[in-house]
């Protein structure tokens, strides 16, 4: 089922870039899935098949009338075939797709201590020039099991510097002999 939400994301994504308001609706993506986190009663209404074509399109146009033309069209289009459960999956793929054409990528990077935003620039600048990208988008997280140094995740890869991680090496070196 992935692969249909990120279908929806592509076409969307090529028809904001296209139109160049390609930032403005990941901008209500954003919005729209924040908005949509633990409503239940939206995710009600979205998966019940009693709900008619008309009051979806009613609900959408009462609810969504301010978003880019490309989203209010994907909007209609969930709405006739009752997949606006969707959107929350289609505003990641929709990121995913936005990140890519901007060459940028979202970066967790694990620290013992809160780090300051010149340690994250710092940090942001050496994983450029490694990866590439163009731009992190830095997330510092507290975690005290690393005891020391940082653990920094891009995309699905770890980058473990951590004093935890030597240990566990070093650990493993010794049983080897």
């Amino acid at each position: 089922m992935a692969i249909v939400q990120d279908k929806y994301a592509q076409s969307l994504f090529e028809v904001a870039q296209a139109q160049g308001v390609h930032e403005s609706v990941r901008q209500d993506l954003v919005e729209i899935k924040e908005g949509l986190a633990g409503n239940k009663a939206f995710f009600a209404f979205a998966e019940d098949p009693k709900v008619s074509s008309e009051k979806r399109h009613a609900f959408v146009e009462a609810t969504f009338s301010g978003v880019d033309k490309p989203l209010r069209n994907l909007l209609s289009i969930l709405a006739d075939k009752k997949q606006l459960a969707l959107l929350p999956s289609i505003a990641d793929y929709y990121t995913e797709h936005y990140n890519k054409f901007n060459n940028q990528q979202y970066m967790k990077v694990e620290s013992v201590y809160a780090l300051s935003s010149e340690e994250l620039d710092e940090i942001g600048k050496a994983f450029i020039k490694r990866t590439g990208y163009k731009k992190l988008l830095i997330e510092n997280i507290v975690n005290s099991t690393l005891i020391g140094g940082i653990r920094a995740t891009i995309g699905t890869t770890v980058y473990d510097g951590s004093v935890a991680n030597e240990l566990t090496q070093l650990e493993k070196s010794f049983h080897k002999q």
